[in-house]
């Protein structure tokens, strides 16, 4: 099955489940209240709405396109700068599936058991690393068979990743207005309080300019349209369909956040939570819906033993929900960002890697990556501290690297337009002038972001995480641009 014929609206449900983070949301209200808001607000109006709209803009030139970033920036900017761009993007996304494949045994662990039991992981008197690498690299080999059995199996993870991600917003929509029914007065005197709470950030005050780790906080909040995006080629009717589901999704996005944050505030109170000694960021989540299904309990005036079963739903269901969130992502990036890395690049550097099975998908790329990936999934279960650490400097050094493409991406939409790429009235939005506003305020926030994380080190003297950070897109940069002068050599046509 070469594309698969998704409705407008399943598309809008992946959309919203894959870029909305429960997780996050929560820790917005955990960490600063009800004031999350207006980070949210300022971070959708000069991130998120208008990086969503360059996005759907591309999507409906280059939609029929397998490349995604770097048929985007071909043809705005250069070959060469498209293919650094998208190694970067793909090197990023390499790091982050170890993380996300070493994590997914936690949501499993917390459904079957009720708790987190990864740390007792000792059988056969070895370390619970080993384990945790064993079944990581296992989810490895599982997932890739998967994935290459066609593009309809990364469509139904994630589908169901998206009902289950519905499914647990509704029940903690209608648990909380149960609450705030049952005692409006206190709702009252809660979300006040959420609009007057301290900040949680370590030495962070009430100011707004104290209050900036928050605004790159709630800039990662919106991440993850990118991927989706790169499989636009595979939905059928893309042009229309694409554009279409990312203008509304990013509506209910906004939608979600706002009015989660809002009757958590109104059912809760944020001092008595944080008060709470088995609440910890570590745990946050998973301790936060026990409270939700406790206080429902509580106030419904159920026994002991039901109110237990109450918390233990609502904590398994949030880890099952997590567990198939984890998957269905791991699913589009383990995908994603190889297609465009091979398929959209010179034929010459695709030929080798990019041939296609019987079910249209890169299997020989897909496999060499399961390969790497436990590769280094495997050398973190030796428990050896270098290699701990060199992970560690490696994650750290794509955080930086993560956010490039993004501010690539937006500073070319400014050359999409001038160099009529694409009529002006085939634009989403006709008028120049918004569309390079929208451009310089996506390349603004992102400068912002990535300035404070590297000023952060050097506020306290970790000169070893500031060149990490600052070594890293460059290490990056420097070997995509090594790659792609060995491209030009072999090929002689710089502009293939």
């Amino acid at each position: 099955m070469l594309t698969k014929n998704t409705s407008v609206a399943n598309l809008i449900l992946i959309i919203t489940t894959t870029v909305f983070s429960f997780s996050s949301m929560l820790t917005a209200f955990f960490m600063l209240g009800s004031q999350s808001l207006v980070w949210f607000l300022i971070s959708a109006l000069g991130y998120f709405i208008p990086y969503a709209l360059i996005v759907a803009q591309y999507t409906k030139k280059y939609a029929h396109r397998p490349g995604s970033i770097y048929d985007w920036l071909k043809d705005s900017l250069s070959p060469k700068a498209a293919f650094v761009t998208v190694f970067l993007w793909y090197c990023s996304y390499f790091i982050w599936m170890i993380s996300l494949f070493m994590k997914v045994m936690i949501p499993l662990s917390i459904l079957l058991c009720g708790k987190d039991t990864t740390a007792q992981f000792h059988w056969f008197e070895l370390p619970a690393q080993f384990w945790l690498s064993f079944f990581a690299i296992v989810l490895t080999v599982v997932m890739t068979t998967i994935i290459t059995r066609g593009i309809h199996t990364i469509f139904s993870f994630l589908k169901l990743g998206g009902y289950t991600m519905v499914g647990l917003v509704l029940l903690t929509l209608i648990s909380n207005v149960l609450l705030i029914i049952q005692d409006t007065d206190l709702s009252v005197a809660n979300l006040r309080s959420s609009i007057a709470v301290t900040s949680f950030f370590s030495g962070t005050g009430n100011s707004l300019l104290s209050q900036l780790p928050f605004f790159i906080f709630s800039i990662t909040a919106f991440g993850g349209l990118d991927t989706i995006a790169s499989l636009a080629d595979k939905t059928k009717k893309g042009k229309k369909r694409f554009p279409k589901a990312v203008i509304i999704s990013s509506c209910l996005i906004l939608l979600l956040y706002f009015s989660g944050i809002l009757l958590w505030s109104s059912a809760h109170d944020i001092e008595q939570l944080r008060q709470a000694k088995q609440l910890h960021l570590g745990n946050l989540m998973y301790g936060l819906m026990a409270f939700l299904g406790e206080s429902l309990g509580r106030s419904f005036g159920l026994s002991a033993s039901t109110t237990e079963l109450l918390i233990q739903i609502f904590v398994r269901y949030t880890a099952f929900t997590m567990l198939v969130a984890y998957l269905s992502l791991l699913s589009s990036i383990s995908y994603g960002p190889l297609k465009s890395l091979i398929q959209g690049t010179p034929q010459i550097f695709r030929s080798r890697w990019a041939h296609l099975n019987d079910h249209q998908m890169p299997a020989k790329a897909l496999w060499i990556q399961a390969a790497a990936l436990s590769l280094f999934i495997g050398g973190l279960a030796l428990n050896n501290h270098f290699l701990a650490d060199l992970f560690n400097q490696l994650t750290y050094m794509t955080n930086v690297s993560r956010a490039i493409p993004y501010f690539i991406v937006a500073a070319s939409f400014p050359f999409f337009i001038k160099k009529k790429i694409i009529q002006k009235e085939s634009l989403l939005i006709p008028d120049y002038t918004l569309n390079y506003f929208f451009s310089f305020s996506v390349c603004l926030c992102i400068s912002v972001a990535i300035l404070f994380q590297m000023y952060e080190p050097l506020k306290i003297g970790n000169y070893q995480n500031f060149f990490t950070l600052l070594i890293g897109p460059l290490s990056f940069g420097l070997l995509a641009s090594l790659i792609y002068k060995r491209i030009e050599e072999k090929s002689s046509l710089p502009d293939v």
